[in-house]
């Protein structure tokens, strides 16, 4: 798949792998439509971005908003989702509205977008979402972030045949720690000692190159 005159969804394009990956898909010639949470955020996103959008994927009526503009103006060729937060902090530390803050931003809220996005889908179109390595394997400390990427995951795996049947791709990239600043702005918790993480230019490389060679998977092995 070659990315020239196609028209791509980048959900949290104003973050730093997220931006990455949108002015990577610009530079080869896609019209990016890209995502940021607020005004404040919007000043992030790549300049290379033709069309910037707020999107709260904590907000039911941010997500319809979107959903309907998009499916009144645009026939999307791809949907990236690049959006999420972090927290830390045992299960006895973490509470239920924080577990749910991040099920809702995580997983929730961008089943509930693609869901609702699909009628602007072309044939042939992809959906390339970003659960990491949490999909694969778990971590102490980090109990409610590693259930809200694996409902994702398992979402989209239970969703595939659907998707394939309306003619859209169902990517799932599951890279490991990257340095893209977000466990330094957790929702909650503090993030423990980590090392060196890949940088955010190889792991939107390797999305990149996912999708154009039309992968289902890329596993945390293949970054």
């Amino acid at each position: 798949m070659t990315f020239a005159d196609k028209t791509i969804l980048v959900v949290g394009a104003s973050g730093v792998l997220g931006g990455q990956i949108a002015a990577n898909l610009a530079a080869q010639g896609a019209s990016v439509l890209g995502t940021a949470t607020s005004n404040e955020s919007a000043a992030r996103l790549p300049e290379s971005v033709a069309l910037r959008l707020l999107l709260d994927l904590q907000s039911a009526e941010s997500i319809g908003v979107l959903a309907d503009y998009l499916k009144a103006t645009e026939k999307l060729d791809g949907i990236v989702l690049a959006a999420g937060r972090v927290g830390f902090g045992g299960m006895d530390a973490v509470s239920a509205e924080q577990a749910a803050q991040l099920m809702q931003v995580n997983f929730l809220g961008q089943a509930d977008l693609v869901s609702r996005l699909l009628p602007a889908m072309q044939t042939g179109s992809f959906i390339a979402a970003i659960t990491g390595v949490v999909a694969e394997r778990t971590f102490p400390g980090m109990a409610a972030y590693c259930a809200s990427k694996t409902a994702l995951s398992v979402w989209l795996s239970a969703s595939a045949p659907e998707f394939r049947r309306a003619g859209v791709r169902v990517l799932e990239a599951r890279p490991g720690h990257a340095e893209t600043g977000l466990a330094t702005r957790p929702l909650f918790g503090t993030a423990p000692a980590m090392p060196q993480g890949m940088t955010a230019a190889h792991v939107a490389g390797r999305i990149i190159e996912g999708i154009s060679g039309q992968a289902t998977v890329l596993a945390s092995t293949d970054f």
